[in-house]
Parts: structure tokens; sequence; C-alpha cells
């Protein structure tokens, strides 16, 4: 599943807490600035900081990112890692947290990040855990949104299994939907395929009945069809693949229907020990007069394949109907 709104909701929320920047300082452009970089810099000699000169270094570089993000993220960036290293010892963990929280926004605002999103939203979650269960929620489900867009499943995995596995989530149904079918993608490429099917199908539940999100709801029902037969559960995804096909004939879309009743005939053809586990000729000559009258009426390329593809496979269940059984070599 792609969706065209993917990322929509993926930047961390604004923070309620305290602001980590105040009014501006006279003197150097942050205070104990040169201080803090002489144990870097050859020839300057290196003195203990003041007493709290940490902390107001480190909100003068907030302030000064917090200025230059709109047009200059990667700056903006460098600005709060500044931050966080100088702050480090001083700043309370709320701070630190907010920080951290910037750091995300900054970092996402920069095409191409996603791994270095994901990570930095890590940190973050990590950071706010002991201090907003909330904000520590969200901030694992940004990183979790990352690593499935970089493709790194296994550390989606990792990231979405703690929220989403411990307790509820304050995301409204549709977001909330989006999510719950990435962790299943992300499932799904590490071969966990149960689990996968469980959050599809929680998914599909947190937007039934919305009329905007019909097209969503009934894809979502497929996904966990397929993941059922993966792990087995194949009584369960025949099911699914009937009510996913019916979903796809309320909208009039031909072509998924089709290939959820191509999949729902072959689970019904090959039943438990061998045995013909429901009508399959039904399905699939349901199926092949609709095509048959659809082309008919309107002959386009994308029809006649699947009614091409449909008859071959119908051909494939008879012989298989009446004879040994065979491995089918004309699947989805």
């Amino acid at each position: 599943m792609n969706d065209a709104f993917a990322n929509e909701h993926d930047s961390p929320r604004e923070e309620p807490h305290r602001p980590l920047v105040g009014a501006p300082e006279t003197g150097s452009a942050y205070p104990g600035h040169a201080t803090a970089l002489a144990a870097d810099s050859p020839g300057v000699d290196a003195r203990p900081l003041a007493p709290g000169a940490g902390a107001r270094a480190a909100r003068r570089l907030a302030e000064i990112a917090a200025a230059r993000l709109a047009d200059a993220p990667a700056a903006a960036e460098q600005q709060l890692r500044r931050a966080l290293v100088v702050g480090a010892g001083e700043l309370a963990g709320s701070e630190l947290a907010a920080l951290r929280t910037r750091l995300v926004t900054a970092v996402a605002a920069q095409p191409g990040r996603d791994r270095d999103m994901a990570r930095a939203a890590a940190a973050a979650a990590a950071c706010w855990q002991p201090i907003s269960w909330a904000d520590s929620v969200h901030l694992w489900l940004v990183a979790g949104r990352a690593w499935h867009r970089a493709g790194r499943h296994g550390e989606a995995v990792v990231a979405f299994d703690r929220p989403l596995l411990t307790g509820p989530v304050a995301y409204p149904p549709a977001e909330l939907a989006l999510v719950r079918a990435q962790f299943a993608e992300s499932l799904n490429h590490v071969g966990r395929y149960r689990q996968a099917a469980w959050q599809f199908a929680e998914a599909a539940r947190l937007i039934a009945g919305t009329p905007a999100l019909r097209r969503r709801h009934a894809d979502l029902v497929w996904s966990a069809a397929v993941a059922r037969e993966c792990c087995g559960q194949e009584s369960e995804a025949l099911g699914g693949y009937l009510r996913a096909a019916g979903l796809w004939g309320e909208q009039d879309k031909i072509v998924p229907r089709a290939r959820c009743l191509r999949a729902a005939a072959w689970l019904q053809l090959r039943g438990p020990r061998g045995r013909v586990r429901g009508p399959w000729w039904v399905t699939i000559t349901v199926l092949l007069t609709e095509l048959d009258r659809r082309v008919a009426a309107e002959p386009a390329a994308h029809l006649v394949e699947e009614l091409k593809r449909t008859r071959a496979q119908f051909a494939q269940m008879c012989a298989q109907a009446s004879g040994p059984r065979e491995r089918r070599d004309g699947g989805e």
C-alpha cells in the first residue's frame, strides 16, 4: 500500500512545554561560546565553564536554530546538534527532550534524510519517555514511519512495536489506520504475517464506514486476507478475499475485484487434506460472466487482460479438480 498522503502527518508535534529561547543577550553570539570551544581550539587556554554557562549557550544556539529553521534547516540542524552537546550536562530533561524534538523537525525539512530522521526521532522518543508518554509515543511512530519509508523494515518494526502494542494512541482514526498499515507492511517484509494480518484488519476497522475512505478500506481488507493466507490461516483468508471482492464491487472496481475473486476460488478449490473447501466453480463463473459482459460493452485493454487471465486460471482449476493436484503457475 502506497498512499499519496502517507507522509502528511510525520512532522513532530508542536511542543506545549516551556520555550527554550529567551530574550536576546548582549555580548558574544552566545554566552560561554569561547570557553565551550576552548578545549577543541589549538592555542586557546581551556578553562572550566562558569555554572550555568552551558545551559545559556545551548539556549542561545536553540534561538539561532529557530531563526534559521524555515529557510536553512541544515544550518538549524547544526546549531541544534551543538546545543545538545553544550547543554548536555546542565539542561533539564524536558529542555533536552524539546531540543531533540526540534532536531527531528530540522532533519525532516531536508529531503532524503529518512534514516537520519528516524534516528533523531528515536533518540527524542527515548528522552521524552520518563517525562511525557504521549510525546514519546508520537516520536516512536515518527521514527517507525521514517524507517518504513527508508525501506529499513526491521528497524521500523522495532519502533512501531513500542507504541502500537503497549497501549492506546491518541491519533485520529484515519491517521492511526495509516500508521497501522505501514506497520503491517513492515511486518510482512520481515515475515511476521500473522501480526501483519491483525494490523491490517485493525486499520480497516478504524475507517470502516467512512465514505471518503472506501477505497482504502477495501485495500486494507484485501491486504489482511493476503497476510492471512501467507501465515496459513486459509479459512480466514477466504472470507477476507470474498469480503474485499464485495467492497470493490460496490465501488465498481473490476480489476481488484477480479483478483480477489480468483484468490478466493483457489482457496475454495484447495481445502484441508486436498478436499474442496467451497464452490470454486460458482465463484469463477460469476467473475467470468461479469468480465464477459464488461468486455462486450467496452473492450478496454485492462478488461481484456483480466478476462484472459481468469479464463486461463479457470482452465487450471478444472484440470486440478479432475486430476492430480499440481502447483498453480498463474497466480496473482
